[in-house]
């Protein structure tokens, strides 16, 4: 990945819009990929290509109706596969082809269902970010290829939308400064690259030595209960630092590269937050699921959103995202108890705060009622309608 920094500079100076041709910025990314997964991966890169070329071929053959489905049926069943080799044959965790082929995955569906939303459905049946993101056409095999296989994200992501990438590609995805040239995403891609250092740095010193097997050593599981679970929240801890170092690191290659432009802020500022995957902070001070949901693995979050979350009924619409990510992270014990305690987490918050909001709304009823001196009948309504609040949510 460190390699891919400087790659990334030569990209964005030598090879920006106006000095090469598009065909060039278009292919250059994905043989550099390519490249870079042969070279991490080897022969276990004919997986990543399978998956990448036959899905091709099925968004280019079949009917624009049912090739979303075709196209999410495939690509998620090789994912399927691939998950199930590495639980059932290999006995140890190593860095495999795995992470990428879940990345290209990510992708691939994006376009088939980008696609059938171009094609297919009218427009007053599509959501705002699905106008932003249809495709009227299949993007050409060259496009397609750079957009899968790109070495800014073929490693570790984060996923990137098509619409943006093409836009990056033909040099519209950054506007000019008063200089008439683009916003330069140098400073804000030094800072992130010092940020990915400081968590590779905790990563060396402590990560090797505080690990989860760690707590599971009699020595510990002698401690009193309270300094267990200090060791136990510590190592837990470093486990999050190495995704922080992986994707803030990947989201710098991205900027340095010049995609991740996301516009401007109130005071005027460009933002490059496009490739932002996560924030370590909004992570670690969150003061619930739901803001820890918001922080972690954030574009992967809207992925799952846009597949899952608003095209399944409305009534299975959570339990269908929790299984969705589930699936796609792997066939482990681990993660199917995670998502689905958090699919619990998600309808018992919902729930109360719809609780909450109709004893709100039934408190501000009776007040304002109270303040008439009607006392005896707008408490017994006050009752009822608290009743009714609570009998129609619960037997909906």
């Amino acid at each position: 990945m460190f390699i891919n920094l400087c790659f990334a500079y030569i990209y964005r100076t030598r090879m920006g819009p106006g000095q090469v041709s598009r065909q060039v910025r278009t292919v250059a990314p994905s043989i550099l990929g390519i490249a870079l997964c042969f070279f991490c991966f080897g022969r276990a890169i004919k997986h990543l290509l399978s998956n990448a070329l036959i899905s091709y071929v099925i968004m280019y053959f079949a009917p624009a109706k049912h090739v979303h489905k075709l196209v999410f049926l495939f690509a998620m069943g090789y994912l399927l596969f691939i998950h199930f080799y590495r639980f059932l044959i290999l006995t140890s965790y190593y860095l495999d082809i795995t992470g990428p082929i879940m990345v290209a995955v990510e992708k691939i569906t994006m376009i088939a269902f980008n696609l059938h939303d171009g094609v297919v459905k009218k427009e007053s049946e599509l959501t705002p970010w699905q106008k932003r993101q249809q495709l009227k056409k299949l993007p050409s095999f060259l496009e397609y290829m750079s957009y899968i296989f790109n070495f800014q994200t073929v490693l570790t992501g984060p996923v990137n939308f098509y619409s943006d990438y093409e836009k990056f590609l033909d040099g519209t995805h950054v506007p000019l400064d008063k200089s008439g040239k683009p916003h330069s995403p140098t400073k804000v891609a030094t800072k992130k690259c010092i940020e990915a250092l400081v968590y590779m740095i905790i990563i060396a010193t402590l990560g090797s030595t505080y690990t989860p097997e760690l707590i599971t050593r009699s020595d510990y599981l002698a401690l009193p209960i309270y300094k267990w679970l200090f060791w136990w929240f510590f190592t837990i801890q470093l486990i999050r630092v190495t995704y922080y170092f992986a994707w803030v690191l990947a989201d710098a290659i991205c900027n340095l590269s010049g995609f991740g432009f996301n516009g401007f802020d109130e005071q005027g500022n460009p933002q490059w937050t496009l490739c932002t995957s996560v924030y370590p902070y909004k992570v670690e001070m969150a003061q619930s699921f739901k803001e820890t949901l918001d922080g972690w693995n954030t574009l992967t979050g809207e992925w799952l959103r846009q597949i899952a979350y608003e095209r399944a009924p409305k009534n299975i619409r959570t339990l269908s995202t929790y299984v969705l990510s589930a699936v796609w992270h792997g066939v482990s014990v681990g993660y199917y108890m995670t998502f689905m305690t958090g699919a619990l987490m998600t309808l018992a918050g919902s729930t109360v705060r719809f609780f909450l909001f109709s004893i709100r709304s039934a408190l501000v009823f009776l007040f304002r009622k109270i303040s008439k001196r009607n006392w005896m009948p707008n408490i017994l309504f006050f009752i009822q309608m608290t009743k009714t609040a609570c009998n129609s949510y619960f037997t909906r």
